[in-house]
C-alpha cells in the first residue's frame, strides 16, 4: 500500500484551509493524506512588527527544516511569504491558482467617512505591521497613524471590531478563503493598479524535497503554468531587492493580451516616499530588464499639470520628496449657472466632482423618497458623500462604454438624471436607451485666456477641455517632453493637436506619478 502524502502547514486558520485545500485536490487524484501542524517563529512573536524581527523566513523556516528532515513530504505556503531562492535541497513542485491578489480595507463603523479616500476618517489609526502596506497608504493618506498589528486574520479582525483600530489592511485573498463574518464592519476591495500587491499575494506554493521525484510527479498534476508565469516576474522583482517581508515592494504582473502589464511600488524604508513604474513585458528576462532601467530612471526636473494644487496632494508631495518642479494650474473656468429640474427620473448620476458642486450649489431641496444616486469612480463619490447620505452606485474607472455597461445593470428599467458640463461629450450617456437618460447643463466650461506655460520636461493633461485651452494660448510641447494624460478622452484630444500621450488606466494622481516614474 502506497504510504499517505504528510501534510506540513502552520496552526493558523489560514493556513490550516490551505493545507485542507491541498488535501482536497490529492483526494480528486485518489492519493491519500495527512496534515502535520507545525510551529513556526512569525507564529510565536506576536509583540513585533514584520520589519523589526531578525531573520528571514519568519513563517516557514521550521516547515523547511522538517521537510529536509522528511518529517513531511508537502509543505503549504502562502507563496508571498516564502524567500526569493529555495533553501538547498527544496524546490516549489507547483503553484495552485490565484485568488483575488488586492488589499482589503477594513473601516469600523465609527471611523467610518465616504467623503474622505478610501472612506474613513481623518487622522484615523490604521492597522498594518507590513512594510509594504506602510509605505503605500501613508502615500495615500498622510494624515493617518500607522500602528503595528499581529495575529492571525480572524484575531486582528477582532482587534478591529474591538475598536483597537479605526482600520486595518489584509490581503483579500485570506478573507475570501475563510468566508468571515464582517457584519458591521465596512470591507473596501482596493485596486491592484492602486496599492501595489506583494509578490505572489494570493498564490499558494506547494513546497517539496527537490530529490522526491514521487511527490514531484503528484505536483506536477495540480500546477497552474499561467500563474507561474506571471509570478515569477513579480518575485524576479523582488529577488532583485534580496528581499523578503521586511523590504517596502509591492509587483503585480497581469497577462493581458500576448504581454504582462506589470506593476512595481518600491522604496529603501517604509517612511520614504513610494516610487512607482509601470510596464509592458513578454518575458520574464524583458520584465527584469525594463525594470532594472526604470528603478534608477532620472525623473523629470520640470512638470506642468492642468489643476490647481493643493499642499497634500500626492504629486505635490512627490515632488518634494524626489526634488522636481511641479508647476499645477487649471486652464479652465467652471461657472455655475440657473436650470431647472425635469420631472420624473429615478436616479443622478454624477460623472465629474464639478457636476456634483454646480448641481447641489442651486438644489437644496431634499429630494424624493427612493432617489438613487451614482457617481463615476472614487474621486466624485467623495465629493457627492458631502451632499447625500448613501451612494447607490460607484462605477470603477474605466473606459464610458464599460461604465455604461456597468451602470446599465443597476439601472435596469430606472431613468437616469445626469449632471454635467454645458460641453460634455455624454460618451456614458451614448451607450444607454436614449428614453432612460435626462442629460442636464449645469455648468459652464470657459478658458483662461493668456494662459501661458512655461516649457516642462513633462505635461500632465487632466481634461479635454484643458488640452483645448493650453494650445489656445498658442503654448507648444517639445518632441522631447513626457506627456501624460488623465484618460482616453484627453488623450484623443492631445491627438487631435499631433500629440502623443501615455494614458493612465486609473485616475488619481498615484496612477500619474507612476507615468511620471516609467
Amino acid at each position: 500500500m502506497t504510504k499517505p502524502v504528510i501534510i506540513g502547514s502552520r496552526g493558523s486558520d489560514l493556513a490550516l484551509w490551505q493545507a485542507n485545500f491541498f488535501q482536497a485536490s490529492l483526494n480528486e487524484l485518489g492519493i491519500a493524506s495527512e496534515i502535520k501542524i507545525i510551529s513556526t517563529k512569525g507564529d510565536r512573536i506576536q509583540h513585533l512588527s514584520f520589519d523589526k524581527i531578525e531573520g528571514k523566513g519568519f513563517f516557514t523556516k521550521e516547515i523547511e527544516e522538517s521537510l529536509l528532515n522528511e518529517e513531511i513530504d508537502v509543505a503549504i505556503h502562502s507563496h508571498k511569504d516564502l524567500e526569493t531562492r529555495s533553501p538547498e535541497g527544496l524546490t516549489i513542485g507547483a503553484v495552485s491558482y490565484r485568488e483575488t491578489p488586492t488589499e482589503l480595507l477594513l473601516v469600523h463603523k465609527s471611523a467610518i467617512d465616504p467623503s474622505m479616500p478610501f472612506g474613513f476618517k481623518r487622522g484615523a489609526v490604521v492597522g498594518t505591521s507590513s512594510a509594504r502596506r506602510k509605505s503605500q497608504i501613508k502615500d495615500l493618506r498622510p494624515d493617518i497613524t500607522l500602528k503595528d498589528i499581529r495575529g492571525n486574520v480572524p484575531t486582528r479582525i477582532e482587534k478591529l471590531k474591538s475598536g483597537d483600530f479605526d482600520a486595518i489592511l489584509l490581503a483579500t485573498a485570506g478573507v475570501k478563503r475563510l468566508k468571515l463574518d464582517l457584519v458591521g464592519i465596512s470591507a473596501k476591495e482596493i485596486d491592484a493598479r492602486l496599492f501595489i500587491p506583494a509578490p505572489a499575494q494570493g498564490v499558494l506554493a506547494f513546497q517539496c524535497r527537490a530529490t522526491d521525484e514521487r511527490i514531484k510527479a503528484i505536483l506536477l498534476k495540480l500546477h497552474n503554468r499561467e500563474v507561474q508565469a506571471a509570478i515569477d516576474i513579480e518575485r524576479g522583482i523582488l529577488s532583485s531587492f534580496g528581499g523578503g517581508c521586511q523590504i517596502p515592494i509591492g509587483v503585480h504582473a497581469e497577462k493581458q493580451e500576448n504581454h504582462f502589464v506589470v506593476r512595481a511600488s518600491f522604496a529603501n524604508d517604509w517612511s520614504d516616499f513610494t516610487r512607482r513604474v509601470r510596464f509592458k513585458a513578454d518575458s520574464i528576462s524583458e520584465a527584469l530588464s525594463h525594470f532594472q532601467k526604470l528603478k534608477t530612471k532620472p525623473l523629470p526636473k520640470s512638470v506642468f499639470i492642468s489643476k490647481a494644487l493643493e499642499s497634500d496632494d500626492l504629486l505635490e508631495r512627490a515632488s518634494k520628496s524626489f526634488g522636481f518642479q511641479l508647476y499645477g494650474k487649471a486652464l479652465i473656468k467652471i461657472t455655475p449657472f440657473e436650470f431647472e429640474l425635469p420631472d420624473n427620473f429615478d436616479w443622478i448620476f454624477f460623472s465629474s466632482s464639478n457636476g456634483v458642486k454646480a448641481f447641489f450649489d442651486q438644489v437644496k431641496n431634499a429630494f424624493p423618497a427612493g432617489l438613487k444616486f451614482g457617481a463615476y469612480g472614487e474621486a466624485t463619490a467623495q465629493t457627492l458623500a458631502q451632499y447625500v447620505s448613501q451612494i447607490d452606485f460607484v462605477a470603477s474607472p474605466g473606459q464610458p462604454n464599460n461604465v455604461a455597461f456597468e451602470f446599465k445593470n443597476v439601472l435596469k428599467e430606472d431613468v437616469a438624471l445626469f449632471p454635467s458640463s454645458d460641453i460634455s461629450m455624454n460618451s456614458i450617456q451614448r451607450d444607454l436607451a436614449p428614453n432612460q437618460c435626462i442629460t442636464l447643463s449645469v455648468y459652464k466650461t470657459t478658458e483662461v485666456h493668456d494662459s501661458r506655460i512655461d516649457p516642462c520636461e513633462a505635461y500632465i493633461f487632466t481634461s479635454p477641455s484643458n488640452v483645448r485651452a493650453f494650445h489656445n494660448s498658442s503654448n507648444e510641447i517639445s518632441s522631447l517632453s513626457k506627456v501624460i494624460a488623465i484618460g482616453t478622452s484627453t488623450a484623443n484630444a492631445l491627438s487631435a493637436f499631433g500629440i502623443n500621450a501615455e494614458i493612465a488606466d486609473y485616475p488619481h494622481d498615484a496612477e500619474l506619478f507612476t507615468l511620471l516614474c516609467s
